[in-house]
C-alpha cells in the first residue's frame, strides 16, 4: 500500500513572512549585491544598484504625474528593462500595477485599463496603436534604449512612430529620485490587479496584495533553492535566470521576476519567447534556470538547430501552465541534464500553490505537493462541501497566504470563488495516496455526453499520443436537433501527414483507448489553434470559432 510522501527535506512547512512592501525585495538585493548584474538585455547590463536607482527616479516621476496611494499604473510591454523599472517604481510610488498582455486585442486592453481606472499607462513604442484612446496619461518607452549601440539603429528603423501626447520614459528617469517612502499596509494594500487568461470565461481582474506576492516569492524561493540545493554547480555562484515567460503574466511576474530578484539572481530578458532566442540566451549567458511552459520545452526539443546550442549549463527548469508530455520531458532532461519540476497555480493564488519536490521523481507525472503554509483539499463538485477520498476526482480548493483578496469590482464572482477562507479554483483534480496532486481539467470544460461526464483532458491525452498530432483540444458542442451534446476534437498536425488518412487513424486510436461515450463524433484538423500568452489553448475562442465555422478548417 502506498504511503503519503514526506515533506521535502530542507523545505520548511511554515515560513515567517515579513510584512514588507513588494519593492523591498529589490531594495534589499540592491543593498546586498549593488555591483551584481540584475538585468542582461541583448548583452547590455544593469546592476542591482543601477536598477534600484532608476526605479527611485521613475517613482518620483510617477508621483509628479499625479500617482498617489492606490492609483493604478498600466504596463503594456514585453520583457524589457523598462517593464522592471516601471513595475517596482509603481510600487515605490504607492501605486498598483495593472500589467496587460500586449498580445491582447486593442479593445480588450482598453477594457482592462478602463475597468481598473488606470491613471498612467507606460507602453512600449511598438504598441502605441493599442494604447490609443485609453484615457490615461501616456508614457512611451523606446525599445532600443537599453540595446547595445550596434543594435540600436536597426531597431529604430522598424517603423516605430511617436505619440503626440506621449511623455518619453527616458526623460522621466531624469527626475530627482524618490526619497520618502509611501506608507504601505502589506496585508491590505494592493500591489497588482492581474487579469486571468479567460480561457473558459471572461478575464477577471485579480486583486493581489503586497503580502500575497511577497509570500509567494518566498514560498517559491524556499521550495526550489532556499536550502542551497542545486542539481549541478552554478558557475557564477548564483542563478542566471532566462526570463522568457512574459512578466505581464502572473507566472512570469512571480517565478521570473519577484523571486529571482529576492534571491539576487541575474535576469536574462527574452522579449521574444521563441525557442531559438531562448536557446541563444541559455548558451550565450551560461544560464542556470529556466521558468517555462510545455510549448517552450517542446519547441526547444524539436527545434532543427537545437544541436547548435549548448544547454548543459541549465540546472533547473520549472514547467507550468499546462500538461507536459512525458516523452518531451524525458528528451529535454537528456539534452540539458537539468532537474525538471512541474508546478501548479492560478492567478488567484499569486500564482503557485504546488510543485514537485527537488528530491522526487526527476520526470514527474503529477504537479507535486502543496507549498509551505498552503492547504489543499479536493471536494465534491456539486456543493463543494464534502472532502473526497484519495483517487477520487473533485474540485480543488486552496487556502494560504498567497490567495487573492478578491476580484476587482466583482463582488458576486468573489463570493463564489472565496468561501469560508478557501479559494475554489474551478479545477478538477485528484490526490493520489502519496498526497501528490493530479489536475484533470477545468470544471467549466466538463462535457455531459450520453449521460456521462467526459473530461476533455482525457480525450486530448489520447490524441496527443499519435505521432502526427502537434496539439489537440476537445470540447462539447450542443446539437439542438437531438437535444444532446457531442464530443468534438480539434487538432493541428505536424508537417507531412495526409489529412484524410490521419483523421481515420485518429478515430481508430480514440475508439481503442476511450470509452464509447468519450470518442469524438468529429475530429477537425485546423492549421492553428488559438492560444493565450502562456501557450494554453484558448477554449473560449475555439468554441466561438467552431460555432461560426469561420473557414479556417482543413
Amino acid at each position: 500500500m502506498s504511503t503519503v510522501l514526506p515533506y521535502p527535506r530542507g523545505v520548511p512547512r511554515s515560513i515567517s513572512y515579513p510584512e514588507i512592501p513588494l519593492h523591498a525585495l529589490l531594495e534589499n538585493s540592491a543593498r546586498k549585491y549593488p555591483n551584481r548584474d540584475a538585468i542582461v538585455f541583448y548583452g547590455r547590463k544593469l546592476t542591482y544598484a543601477g536598477l534600484w536607482d532608476s526605479t527611485r527616479h521613475f517613482a518620483s516621476a510617477l508621483r509628479g504625474l499625479g500617482i498617489e496611494g492606490g492609483d493604478r499604473v498600466g504596463l503594456l510591454m514585453p520583457n524589457v528593462p523598462q517593464f522592471v523599472i516601471a513595475y517596482y517604481a509603481t510600487l515605490v510610488a504607492g501605486g498598483v500595477v495593472v500589467a496587460v498582455s500586449s498580445l491582447n486585442p486593442a479593445d480588450e486592453i482598453r477594457r482592462q485599463l478602463g475597468e481598473t481606472g488606470v491613471k498612467v499607462l507606460v507602453a512600449l513604442d511598438r504598441f502605441l496603436d493599442k494604447a490609443m484612446q485609453t484615457g490615461s496619461k501616456l508614457v512611451v518607452a523606446r525599445a532600443e534604449t537599453y540595446l547595445p549601440l550596434h543594435l540600436r539603429l536597426p531597431s529604430h528603423l522598424k517603423g516605430v512612430r511617436d505619440h503626440p501626447d506621449g511623455i518619453e520614459f527616458e526623460r522621466l528617469l531624469k527626475s530627482p529620485p524618490a526619497m520618502d517612502a509611501v506608507e504601505i499596509d502589506p496585508r491590505h494594500d494592493l500591489a497588482a490587479i492581474q487579469y486571468t487568461e479567460g480561457t473558459t470565461g471572461h478575464p477577471k481582474g485579480v486583486m493581489l496584495t503586497h503580502f500575497n506576492l511577497v509570500s509567494n516569492a518566498l514560498q517559491t524561493f524556499h521550495w526550489l533553492r532556499g536550502w542551497g540545493f542545486s542539481a549541478k554547480p552554478q558557475l557564477a555562484g548564483r542563478p542566471i535566470v532566462v526570463c522568457a515567460i512574459p512578466f505581464f503574466h502572473i507566472y512570469g511576474m512571480t517565478v521570473g521576476l519577484n523571486e529571482p530578484v529576492h534571491f539576487g539572481s541575474t535576469l536574462v530578458l527574452v522579449p521574444d519567447p521563441k525557442p531559438e532566442p531562448i536557446m541563444r540566451a541559455i548558451h550565450g549567458h551560461r544560464a542556470t534556470h529556466l521558468p517555462a511552459i510545455p510549448a517552450m520545452i517542446r519547441g526547444i526539443v524539436e527545434h532543427p538547430r537545437r544541436s547548435d546550442y549548448d544547454l548543459t549549463s541549465l540546472t533547473d527548469c520549472v514547467s507550468g501552465g499546462a500538461p507536459l508530455d512525458p516523452e518531451v520531458a524525458k528528451m529535454f532532461v537528456q539534452m540539458t541534464g537539468a532537474r525538471l519540476f512541474q508546478g501548479y497555480g492560478l492567478t488567484e493564488a499569486g500564482p503557485v500553490t504546488h510543485c514537485t519536490p527537488v528530491d522526487g521523481d526527476p520526470l514527474p507525472q503529477s504537479v507535486g505537493l502543496p507549498f509551505p503554509d498552503t492547504e489543499a483539499k479536493v471536494v465534491d463538485v456539486q456543493l463543494g462541501e464534502v472532502e473526497v477520498p484519495p483517487g477520487q476526482e473533485g474540485e480543488l480548493i486552496i487556502r494560504g497566504p498567497q490567495v487573492m483578496s478578491g476580484y476587482w469590482n466583482d463582488a458576486e464572482a468573489t463570493a463564489s470563488a472565496l468561501r469560508n477562507g478557501w479559494l475554489y479554483t474551478g479545477d478538477i483534480a485528484r490526490l493520489d495516496e502519496r498526497g501528490l496532486l493530479h489536475i484533470v481539467g477545468r470544471k467549466q470544460e466538463r462535457i455531459v455526453s450520453s449521460g456521462h461526464v467526459v473530461w476533455p483532458s482525457r480525450v486530448e491525452e489520447v490524441l496527443r499520443t499519435h505521432p502526427a498530432v502537434e496539439a489537440a483540444a476537445a470540447l462539447g458542442v450542443p446539437d439542438p436537433l437531438r437535444c444532446a451534446t457531442d464530443v468534438r476534437a480539434v487538432v493541428t498536425l505536424r508537417a507531412g501527414w495526409d489529412l484524410d488518412e490521419t483523421r481515420r487513424s485518429l478515430t481508430e486510436l480514440c475508439a481503442k483507448h476511450l470509452e464509447p461515450y468519450q470518442v469524438p463524433s468529429e475530429i477537425t484538423i485546423v492549421r492553428s489553434l488559438p492560444t493565450t500568452p502562456l501557450g494554453k489553448i484558448d477554449k473560449r475562442a475555439l468554441v466561438q470559432g467552431f460555432a461560426e465555422r469561420s473557414g479556417d478548417l482543413a
